[in-house]
C-alpha cells in the first residue's frame, strides 16, 4: 500500500479573508504537530489539499500546533 495516498480528506478549518483587491478568499487551513510537519501522509494531504484551491481560487496553509498554541494567526493571511 502506498503511504502517500489519501483516502479522505477533512480540513483542520476554512475561513475567508479579503484579499488586497477587495476580493473575497476562503483559506483551507491544516494543524499539525510540529514534529508531524514533514510526515509523508500529511505532505499527501498538503499535495493533495493544493490541487483543490488551484481549481477554485482557494488558498491553502499548514499551521504548526505551536504557532496555533501562541495563537499565531496572522501567520496564514
Amino acid at each position: 500500500m502506498d503511504s502517500r495516498t489519501v483516502r479522505s480528506y477533512y480540513p483542520g478549518f476554512i475561513f475567508q479573508r479579503e484579499d488586497p483587491d477587495g476580493s473575497l478568499k476562503y483559506v483551507i487551513v491544516e494543524v499539525k504537530a510540529d514534529n508531524q510537519i514533514e510526515d509523508a501522509v500529511v505532505q499527501a494531504k498538503k499535495d493533495f489539499a493544493k490541487q483543490l484551491p488551484v481549481a477554485s481560487g482557494m488558498g491553502y496553509r499548514i499551521l504548526k500546533s505551536s504557532d496555533a498554541d501562541k495563537r499565531y494567526f496572522r501567520l496564514l493571511l
